[in-house]
């Protein structure tokens, strides 16, 4: 372990920040869950990502990755080990105009993705939230307010710059390392640290987005009806539901039906989301036109002794609608 850590003080150009530094008590912390790493390592280049990983195989300690933080499960952390928070790492440029090919580092947020985008009048179909990493939204799938148009955020992906276990840089894409590149691209963060992202950006227009709310009580015309209609709706509507929001009165919370139209044409975003309105008692409609990047909202932070945990399923279509009966029942 001395040996290893003389090592690392020598080859690491980043912050090294132990239990007794100023800031280990944020450091140590994922956004949702808690930690005590025995020590917390931001590198500021791809050489100090190596000597990192380095570093925790030649000490025997556990890695955990940190890109934005947000997982519930606890990943950006851990209790002794060692954190690589690649915060510093976080830089967003255009590569290549004409392709709108756009690179950005591991430790970059999908809200500084989208204010650099914002002025080419690009976008990246990514999560719902400013302060979600762009690492671990993409290597897990990567559900967006585009997602129905435009896929998943790792479809978009062209290319990766990865750190493996071994300490070696290596770029995946579909010509180089392809196998590791079909990994990544829902592997979870499994395969090797990736520093930097190769992104295709799309050009968008402002999109209609908001909130339409139903009461509680409707609960269940208001989903059937949604889950049928957006089986139909045209792919510039993406969707989500939610109700019983512990936080907004839990069963008593209103159904909320969250939309996004890509596009700005007004009749057309009208014909996609007026029968979604249509479905219920509305009590509430925030659906206006809006520079993409302000659909991303600010992350929130769980009430003290609140942990979230999240469970997800797949449904056929033929039993959808017994599934949001048994749901709404719940």
């Amino acid at each position: 372990m001395n040996t290893a850590l003389e090592t690392l003080r020598r080859d690491f150009g980043g912050d090294l920040i132990g239990p007794d530094d100023a800031g280990y008590a944020a450091a140590g912390r994922s956004l949702l869950v808690p930690g005590s790493p025995a020590l917390v390592l931001r590198p500021k280049t791809v050489a100090d990502a190596r000597a990192g990983v380095r570093f925790a195989a030649a000490a025997g300690l556990p890695l955990s990755v940190r890109g934005g933080g947000h997982g519930f499960a606890g990943f950006a952390t851990n209790d002794g080990g060692v954190v690589l928070d690649l915060a510093h790492l976080a830089q967003v440029e255009i590569v290549d105009e004409r392709r709108h090919l756009v690179r950005v580092g591991g430790g970059a947020t999908w809200g500084q993705v989208a204010d650099a985008l914002a002025p080419h009048g690009l976008a990246i179909s990514s999560g719902d939230t400013r302060s979600v990493g762009v690492g671990g939204l993409t290597l897990g799938g990567g559900i967006g307010w585009k997602v129905r148009k435009y896929g998943l955020a790792l479809d978009s992906l062209v290319a990766a710059e990865v750190v493996t276990a071994a300490g070696d840089v290596v770029r995946a894409s579909a010509e180089e390392n392809p196998e590791l590149f079909w990994a990544l691209r829902g592997g979870g963060g499994n395969f090797g640290v990736v520093t930097a992202f190769v992104f295709a950006g799309h050009p968008t227009t402002d999109v209609f987005h908001g909130t339409i709310t139903f009461p509680a009580a409707e609960a269940a015309t208001v989903l059937q009806g949604w889950a049928e209609h957006l089986r139909t709706a045209p792919e510039e509507l993406t969707s989500v539901a939610d109700f019983a929001n512990p936080f907004a009165g839990g069963p008593q919370a209103p159904v909320q039906v969250h939309v996004a139209f890509d596009g700005d044409d007004p009749r057309l975003a009208a014909r996609a989301i007026d029968p979604l309105r249509r479905l219920g008692t509305v009590t509430g409609d925030g659906v206006e036109l809006r520079p993409y990047a302000e659909t991303l909202v600010e992350g929130l932070v769980p009430p003290p002794g609140i942990r979230l945990v999240t469970r997800s399923g797949f449904a056929g279509a033929q039993a959808v609608p017994e599934v949001l009966r048994v749901l709404v029942a719940a």
